[in-house]
């Protein structure tokens, strides 16, 4: 699996900001922070000291960034991308998913931040600097905020700290700001899922186009039991590894996204692979999601068109692979 790393004009902003810092101070909020997650299940609380929010970029932004990444990525497979030019970053926190969007899709021009805690201002300016950003902020939340027109709408890792009670309305405010693609990124957890899973549906009963992962408008098949998520892997900086005393350079993130445009995506492959395929002697299972639902295919070794692709094929990816012209790979 690829090991997906921050741009080095991040990573060397962040490790500046920590480096201000007394390296016990860190140690502690990040013990903190891990804590806050236990109990609130992903939830952040609503006021961080400034150590946390410092462990907090070095040990949370990489993963949100590599995740808004793959689902900004995967929309451009099958959208238009290119007439994109305002981003509306939602529950921006240090401007992760503006960060992540500036490399994805240079094509944008102007960027917006809608933060409920002023207190990550400093933090995001840092990092806007260095990745040569110049967005507007704005303090408010999702719930309460009246959200002005963008072409693209991100909600990276909020929507699952809303109450259960405010969740329809809020995701209706961001497609209504929403001109040509909405996209929503969550914990790759069986609550994660369900918010993004209510999320698709109300914006499909809106009259907008599940873009992906999903390759079809129908029903989702998936429950809260058997979850849509993938995983990617993401680099851990000196810093990271330091304030979670680990060995390793990296770790896995597990998220759920749901990208949902305007008009109608490219349909450039009829499923996408759901779970980790199953490598076995002389042939490989694929677990898809289809408009006909979930089902498992098993390309042999006799299929030698497609057998080596569906060896290398990953979590996550369309299938069968499409050229641009609609053929299979």
């Amino acid at each position: 699996m690829p090991i997906n790393s921050l741009p080095h004009a991040l990573s060397r902003a962040i490790a500046a900001a920590g480096a201000r810092l007394p390296r016990e101070a860190l140690i502690d909020a990040a013990k903190s922070l891990s804590s806050s997650y236990r109990r609130n299940t992903n939830a952040l609380p609503a006021r961080l000291t400034e150590a946390e929010r410092v462990a907090y970029a070095a040990m949370r932004l990489p993963a949100t960034y590599a995740a808004v990444s793959v689902a900004l990525l995967e929309l451009s497979r099958v959208f238009d991308v290119s007439g994109l030019g305002r981003c509306l970053d939602v529950g921006a926190g240090p401007g992760t998913a503006s960060l992540a969007a500036r490399a994805v899709l240079p094509n944008l021009s102007a960027y917006a931040q809608v933060e409920r805690d002023s207190g990550w201002f400093e933090l995001a300016q840092l990092l806007s600097d260095a990745a040569g950003l110049k967005p507007s902020r704005v303090v408010g939340d999702v719930a309460t905020t009246a959200l002005t027109a963008h072409d693209l709408v991100i909600g990276a890792y909020v929507l699952n700290e809303q109450p259960k009670h405010a969740l329809d309305a809020c995701v209706r405010a961001l497609w209504s700001a929403t001109t040509a693609a909405l996209v929503i990124v969550e914990p790759g957890t069986p609550h994660g899922f369900g918010v993004v899973r209510r999320a698709r549906e109300i914006c499909l009963e809106l009259g907008g186009h599940a873009a992906a992962p999903c390759t079809h408008n129908a029903s989702c098949p998936m429950t809260e039991d058997d979850w849509c998520h993938r995983t990617v892997r993401v680099e851990r900086s000196a810093l990271h590894r330091a304030l979670k005393l680990a060995e390793l350079g990296f770790e896995d993130e597990k998220f759920s996204y749901v990208a949902i445009t305007r008009s109608p995506p490219r349909r450039i492959a009829p499923a996408r692979i759901v779970r980790r395929p199953i490598r076995a002697g002389g042939h490989v299972h694929l677990d898809l999601c289809a408009r006909t639902g979930l089902e498992r295919t098993t390309v042999g070794r006799a299929e030698r068109a497609i057998y080596k692709t569906a060896r290398n094929a990953e979590w996550g990816e369309l299938w069968p692979p499409m050229t641009a012209g609609g053929e299979p790979a």
